[in-house]
């Protein structure tokens, strides 16, 4: 990792006050709450749950099944990648995060309710340059019909290709280059969204306990739950995942992604094979 120099955008920065949201957890179905409060310079995002310390990388995964799971010493919190999105798309590099319940609240099934929040509570600059990660050479992992690739460049640029075998998604991509006002316009407000054939099997995995008509789009042959909020919304979100996988790296990551029908399952293996290639 390289680090860049005195300009305040190369600076690391963290909330200026506390930030606070509740709501039910989107799979555990109980209530949950997270306090984001200022952290140190380097401490980079740490959650805090029952007295114990989660990192948030991806050495700390435990899961990846509809969502990524951070865990420690028999301590989990479970769907992390929206409030990670929301941080990394505010530029925060540094937030202790204070959690209730063993989920990060659903909200609206977007980034939007978090960003607004932290928004709202305004960043703290820091006397440290930002972490970088500049890449040397491209990194690609594949699983069957689906990979993702990040290839070295200036500026971190999301690519993503999705195919759905459905009447009502089909092919759609989005091409997002990262920018924290575009960010919280284009990327944050996309929702998550759930095949309505997909329903039952969720509930029998004790999963989507929490999931409703205003936290999730259910996508059914012939309709939607509700109006979309872009064309484009399920490309989007699919962006918002990827932002908030590649948080789990620790610094602000530098390279062209091109991701094609991958999940977080990829996205964090990924993020696994850029922190090995850094010892």
């Amino acid at each position: 990792m390289s680090s860049g120099q005195s300009p305040a955008v190369d600076r690391q920065r963290t909330v200026r006050e506390n930030v606070g949201l509740s709501g039910a957890g989107l799979h555990s179905g109980e209530p949950c709450e997270v306090i984001i409060r200022p952290a140190d310079a380097d401490a980079g995002i740490i959650f805090a749950i029952n007295g114990e310390e989660i990192p948030a990388n991806a050495r700390s995964v435990t899961d990846t099944a509809r969502g990524v799971s951070l865990g420690a010493n028999g301590q989990r919190v479970m769907t992390v990648e929206h409030l990670l999105a929301a941080l990394r798309g505010c530029g925060i590099d540094n937030a202790r995060v204070e959690l209730t319940g063993s989920e990060i609240p659903a909200v609206d099934g977007s980034s939007k309710p978090f960003v607004d929040a932290i928004v709202a509570a305004g960043t703290q600059i820091q006397d440290r340059p930002r972490k970088i990660y500049e890449l040397r050479e491209p990194v690609c992992v594949m699983s069957g019909g689906s990979y993702i690739l990040a290839a070295p460049s200036d500026r971190l640029c999301v690519n993503y290709v999705m195919r759905y075998a459905h009447p009502m998604i089909g092919a759609q991509s989005f091409t997002f280059a990262f920018e924290q006002e575009a960010f919280q316009k284009d990327i944050a407000p996309a929702r998550t969204f759930v095949l309505y054939e997909e329903v039952a099997s969720l509930i029998s995995q004790r999963l989507a306990q929490g999931g409703n008509l205003s936290n999730t789009i259910v996508v059914w042959q012939e309709r939607l739950s509700c109006d979309l909020r872009y064309p484009d919304e399920f490309a989007r979100h699919k962006v918002l995942d990827v932002v908030g996988d590649l948080a789990l790296l620790g610094a602000a990551l530098r390279a062209d992604i091109v991701a094609v029908k991958s999940g977080h399952a990829l996205n964090v293996e990924l993020v696994r094979r850029l922190m090995e290639l850094e010892g």
